[in-house]
């Protein structure tokens, strides 16, 4: 069988002998001391040869399987590190062993295990149907709470906590809006509680609309939306650009053409009385 070193280390030779003689530092075994700043190995027959000084060891080589150290041209010592099929299977048992694999049971016996330590999950025979049979709403601290409110029994959006609810079927908003809402979809409510206000603000979101109400601590409700851009562009609101050059351009169109009949009716009426060659003289005498 196939020895590979194994790599200890030790901070004075007396620790590494005291763990030579307790079975802890055993063949094959390299050891690093450190107050020596030297290299000892164990030998076949459980002794500790020294390497001296950190150059001592000059070369290491592998031939073949054989792993060696040498001082110069002077042979330390050396491994066998090969492995042969019996040290294959050797390594492969010694790892079955120590995951447990030899141990191994099917699933269904898993289960049945499991079952005899947990204990009955509820009214599942096993774990597998028990895991099978979890559902969101099973879960613990969801983000979004599912709720199915009845036409006897409708779900109060205002009295729940704070938190996202996504509510199906009859649901009243709280406060003095006592409306009975009902949808066949599932909707989003936001709840936000104000302790300071004593005031709830509810969010609820559509697919396509969403809708604001804010209750008072009497009850009184306020309740606004957002808006969309196609819907503004369905009520055809002006734009203030638009405004501007829409009044320019009855002002150049009505006003300046009342204006003129307004001074062409003055300078008539301040102008009827003079007859055309004092009218011309009066022109002629501003030259």
């Amino acid at each position: 069988m196939a020895l590979i070193p194994t790599w200890y280390s030790a901070s004075t030779k007396q620790i590494a002998e005291k763990a030579l003689q307790r079975g802890v530092l055993k063949y094959p075994g390299l050891c690093y001391i450190q107050d020596s700043k030297s290299i000892a190995w164990v030998t076949i027959d459980n002794t500790l040869e020294y390497v001296k000084g950190d150059k001592q060891i000059t070369d290491v080589k592998c031939i073949g399987s054989n792993l060696m150290f040498f001082s110069g041209d002077k042979l330390l010592f050396s491994y066998d590190i090969s492995m042969t099929d019996e040290d294959k299977d050797h390594i492969i048992e010694e790892v079955k062993k120590t995951i447990g694999l030899d141990n191994y049971v099917k699933s269904s016996e898993l289960s049945t295990l499991l079952d005899n330590i947990i204990g009955n999950l509820e009214d599942k025979s096993t774990v597998v149907d028990y895991i099978n049979s979890l559902s969101y709403n099973k879960l613990f601290d969801v983000p979004i709470v599912n709720l199915i409110g009845t036409l006897t029994v409708p779900v109060k959006i205002s009295s729940l906590d704070d938190g996202i609810y996504k509510v199906k079927g009859q649901c009243i908003i709280g406060g003095n809006n006592t409306t009975v809402q009902s949808s066949a979809d599932d909707v989003l409510y936001l709840v936000s509680h104000d302790a300071d206000t004593s005031s709830t603000t509810i969010t609820k979101m559509q697919g396509k609309s969403i809708t604001l109400y804010f209750i008072q601590q009497d009850g009184e409700y306020t309740t606004d939306r957002y808006i969309t851009e196609s819907w503004i562009n369905e009520q055809n609101f002006a734009s203030a650009d638009s405004v501007k050059e829409y009044v320019s351009n009855i002002i150049e169109e009505t006003v300046l053409d009342v204006l003129d009949e307004h001074i062409d009716a003055a300078l008539d009426r301040k102008l009827g009385g003079i007859d055309s060659e004092d009218l011309t003289n009066i022109f002629q005498g501003g030259n």
